[in-house]
């Protein structure tokens, strides 16, 4: 019941406001101003107050929802963005180590040194820190966002292993293997996190 008030408010308040209006012309019309005014014209002046202010709440509270939305969705699409970004590397990078691996004269330490891009990991802290769609949290969806944002902060500390193993290792008699390993987990982890992103992008698209 109070959902469906909730989601109507403004006609409710509409309806109310219009009785409101016409026992007013009736108190007038017939000269009992003073007693319908206590009767029922205060009450029901009061009642279109209350559904005014709550009207006004679910408003702002929808507004909200929508903002959050909208900044989720920015976040998804710029984690794609940079997905395909560090993969276009990864696999450069193999592609060289395999080629100079099996070259006529292979170089020592054939790498890319182009660092990788950390992703965006504000999708948890959005959801518990700003107001978020009742129906999201209540459904799959909202343990999924928690997963993404899991696996991105996964993603992120092996970039940054990674890196430092490159600067750390750089000098060393041959570190191409142990980055080529680091290079095939990233993309099985990048794959599974880009998948994941663009089922979560299709929800909220729905829902903004």
């Amino acid at each position: 019941m109070m959902k469906w008030l909730l989601e109507h408010i403004w006609w409710v308040s509409a309806i109310f406001t219009a009785i409101l209006l016409i026992l007013l012309a009736i108190a007038i019309w017939i000269g009992e101003f003073n007693a319908i005014v206590r009767i029922i014209i205060v009450p029901l002046t009061a009642i279109i107050a209350i559904l005014t202010t709550l009207g006004w709440r679910e408003h702002n509270k929808k507004k909200t929802e929508r903002k959050t939305l909208v900044a989720v969705k920015n976040e998804l699409e710029y984690n794609l963005q940079i997905l395909d970004y560090n993969q276009n590397i990864l696999d450069n990078e193999i592609e060289l180590i395999e080629d100079n691996k099996f070259s006529d004269t292979p170089k020592r330490n054939k790498l890319i040194l182009e660092p990788l891009l950390p992703l965006k990991t504000g999708f948890w802290d959005i959801i518990t820190f700003d107001l978020f769609p009742d129906k999201v949290k209540k459904s799959e969806l909202f343990v999924k966002i928690r997963d993404i944002d899991m696996c991105a902060n996964k993603i992120n500390e092996q970039i940054k292993s990674r890196e430092n193993y490159k600067n750390t290792n750089i000098e060393a008699h041959d570190i191409s293997s142990t980055v080529k390993r680091y290079d095939r987990l990233l993309l099985e982890n990048i794959e599974g996190l880009r998948t994941a992103l663009m089922n979560l992008g299709m929800h909220i698209y729905k829902l903004c």
